[in-house]
């Protein structure tokens, strides 16, 4: 998965929510296509296209657990 990231501040990066107002709260927009997601960071003066791993789910955190042994 893909990723659009752009500079509010110099050296400050955020990811790109796909909204125009937004808070550091609002989830990243990604992108199955390395081209698509370029095509949004050209919206940007500042924007990069980055791999996105997202977050795991608490179902996953908890199945991951599992099958360590911890539970």
């Amino acid at each position: 998965m893909w990723a659009v990231m752009f500079e509010i501040e110099e050296g400050e990066f955020i990811y790109d929510t796909g909204k125009d107002c937004f808070t550091l709260n609002d989830p990243a927009i990604f992108f199955t296509d390395k081209e698509e997601a370029q095509k949004r960071a050209d919206k940007w003066n500042t924007g990069v296209v980055v791999p996105y791993i997202r977050p795991m789910t608490e179902d996953e955190r908890r199945s991951s657990v599992q099958r360590r042994g911890y539970l």
